[in-house]
């Protein structure tokens, strides 16, 4: 009986480890939130859109809950065409799309400003060109654009119009994105509008700046972030986590801006990191990255009246109808 007994108590002992051994080797339960995956439509790897690519190197869309995606559409239209069809929940191009796209029957909100002015720059090889204070500087010159209807070339052509006075002398010649720089060295162009890093690396090959547009121009709704009307409705948890990440991107950018061009080496690391840094600086100088995600009514009008002129928007275009900052200025409380 006391053999059986130590036995018994042997056996329980046994039989209670293993169950303790086995407990051990199953692995933890993974308690962490899963992030709801994404996918943001961008018209291409810009570095303009350096926000975004903040935001996501960063992780501050993982704060937020979301896993993102970043596909690159080629056009501005074609970024909403893919919003709208829902192959992606966000949009960043020219924000104005919503309000063309609403005028063909698609609803669309802005939610946040990624590029908040008219990004480029007036670059020039020539030694006698002085930097242009305003439109009259451009007088008798050559003044090299992107293809008509665009940003560029109406913008461009507005200057000219001289607002305030009378109309200037200039004449603008269009070239394909990519050929500005080229069509400065064949002298069939004097001054060419150009982006950045384009506007830097022409610098670092014997360029100057000589005018901003960004300057002239102020705050212009130049780039946004968009979404459906119905997405919007349905998700407003979502928008506002992906509006928040950018907003938390665009005051890193302004506090740590080492840190910034990290991450902007890292995105495009065939470029020169002098002529990165370069670029970044100016993009920051011109406030063409927003302080504020925030998008003004004076900044939406601007651009809206533009595309007016050139008819790609007839009637509509109203703030109100076409902007929703509700999760902007929700974001800038956080």
């Amino acid at each position: 009986m006391k053999l059986y007994s130590i036995g018994k108590r042997f056996l329980g002992a046994l039989l209670l480890a293993s169950v303790v051994v086995s407990g051990c080797d199953r692995p933890a339960e993974d308690n962490t939130p899963k992030l709801q995956k994404i996918t943001i439509a961008q018209f291409g790897h810009v570095f303009l859109y350096l926000p975004l690519y903040v935001a996501k190197n960063k992780g501050f869309f993982k704060e937020q809950g979301i896993d993102v995606t970043l596909v690159s559409t080629g056009g501005d239209e074609k970024t909403f065409a893919a919003v709208s069809s829902g192959s992606a929940q966000f949009g960043v191009a020219d924000p104005v799309f919503t309000a063309i796209a609403r005028e063909r029957g698609q609803g669309g909100k802005v939610v946040a400003s990624v590029v908040n002015g008219v990004a480029f720059w007036g670059i020039t090889f020539r030694d006698d060109i002085s930097p242009i204070q305003g439109p009259e500087g451009f007088a008798k010159l050559r003044v090299a654009a992107y293809t008509a209807p665009s940003t560029n070339y109406t913008v461009m052509k507005k200057v000219l119009q001289n607002s305030s006075g009378t109309p200037v002398d200039a004449t603008i010649v269009e070239g394909a994105f990519g050929s500005l720089v080229a069509m400065l060295k064949a002298d069939q162009a004097d001054v060419a509008m150009e982006l950045e890093p384009v506007a830097s690396i022409a610098v670092a090959s014997g360029a100057k700046v000589v005018y901003s547009l960004a300057e002239s121009f102020g705050d212009f709704a130049f780039t946004g972030l968009t979404v459906t009307d119905q997405y919007l409705q349905s998700k407003p948890e979502t928008v506002q986590a992906a509006v928040t990440a950018l907003a938390k991107a665009a005051d890193y950018i302004y506090a740590d801006f080492e840190g910034a061009f990290d991450v902007a080496v890292h995105e495009f690391p065939d470029i020169d990191k002098s002529i990165l840094r370069n670029a970044l600086r100016r993009l920051i100088d011109d406030h063409v990255i927003p302080r504020s995600v925030v998008l003004s009514e004076e900044s939406w009008n601007k651009a809206v009246d533009l595309r007016k002129e050139v008819g790609d928007i007839k009637s509509g275009g109203a703030y109100a109808e076409n902007v929703d900052m509700t999760f902007a200025r929700k974001a800038e409380l956080k």
